[in-house]
């Protein structure tokens, strides 16, 4: 099964009023409307980022847990050392795109500095925001409320996720052919922009239920739907369940730029998503108590996330 696959040539989020603009409008609303998903053709390409992506997943153990954002964020930097996920390891830059963010990722991890690594990175980070927010704004165009872009722009904050996925080992080879690199989830978040570095090993579960392989071209993208926009436009857009399996001898590689709704207001649909005719799906949450769930062993099993959430949630009021 092929997903789709949308060309973004030439689109720029600060003049949505041509002609290519309205064409590309439908068709992303379409894609995750139906199955949350889709292959992003968004050119010029950033620089090629990989082998600086594999030298700082290189660094020693103790270089890498610098990656720290305080206890009030606890996964927001580096993760590694999941009994349930052997060969796992992930580092992140919070604000990926605000100024100096990654120059103060890059001196976390080098005490002093790294002006190759933020030289290299910055541009990818960037190049994903935009992507991210011409996505997002054709959302809200779709469904009527543009007036909330600019608010949403000044309440989202990102994330710019690195991530490290060893094949099977050479005693697991004559067991297994793939190895789980992350265990099949919901994304929390708005939207996440994924680029796969290396191997495939990207796995989508349709609304049928069926796995698909992703294999985008090496200059493009994959866009996902994630819970919260899910409920921010009360179910006019899909969520899809997505995991990683890694086989053969290639370490995989990515980076996923993930947009989170804000932390200090609670996430619910705009009034003009809701009414007589389209009822509220979800109640208000806070974006922070979502995630602590599907952490959780109840949220991990759940066939739904977001609505085993809002069942327990209504369950309690």
């Amino acid at each position: 099964m092929e997903i789709p696959k949308i060309d973004f040539s030439g689109l720029d989020s600060t003049n949505p009023s041509t002609e290519k603009w309205n064409s590309v409008r439908p068709q992303v609303m379409h894609a995750l409307s139906s199955e949350g998903y889709f292959e992003a053709v968004f050119p010029p390409s950033p620089p090629l980022f990989g082998e600086t992506v594999k030298e700082l997943f290189a660094l020693p153990l103790e270089t890498k847990k610098r990656n720290y954002y305080g206890p009030e964020y606890p996964f927001h930097g580096y993760i590694g050392g999941l009994p349930s996920l052997d060969g796992f390891e992930s580092l992140a830059i919070r604000d990926a795109p605000r100024p100096n963010a990654v120059k103060m990722f890059a001196e976390q991890l080098w005490p002093e500095g790294n002006s190759n690594f933020c030289d290299i990175i910055d541009p990818v980070a960037k190049h994903l925001y935009e992507l991210e927010k011409i996505v997002r704004r054709m959302v809200l165009e779709s469904l009527g409320v543009t007036k909330y872009y600019e608010s949403q722009n000044e309440s989202l904050w990102y994330l710019f996720r690195f991530s490290e996925y060893q094949p099977p080992s050479k005693e697991e080879k004559g067991k297994i052919d793939k190895k789980l690199g992350y265990h099949a989830h919901q994304d929390t978040n708005t939207l996440s922009i994924i680029k796969q570095i290396q191997t495939d090993g990207l796995e989508l579960k349709t609304r049928d239920g069926d796995w698909i392989v992703i294999t985008p071209s090496p200059d493009s993208f994959i866009v996902m739907a994630g819970c919260s926009l899910r409920a921010w436009t009360n179910g006019r857009v899909h969520a899809p369940y997505h995991r990683i399996l890694v086989g053969g001898e290639t370490t995989r590689y990515s980076s996923i730029l993930f947009s989170v709704p804000s932390e200090n207001e609670l996430l619910k649909a705009p009034e003009e998503l809701v009414g007589e005719n389209n009822p509220s799906l979800f109640p208000p949450f806070d974006i922070n108590e979502f995630t602590r769930f599907c952490a959780s062993e109840k949220g991990a099993k759940a066939d739904d996330m977001l609505e085993a959430f809002c069942a327990e949630k209504n369950a309690k009021a």
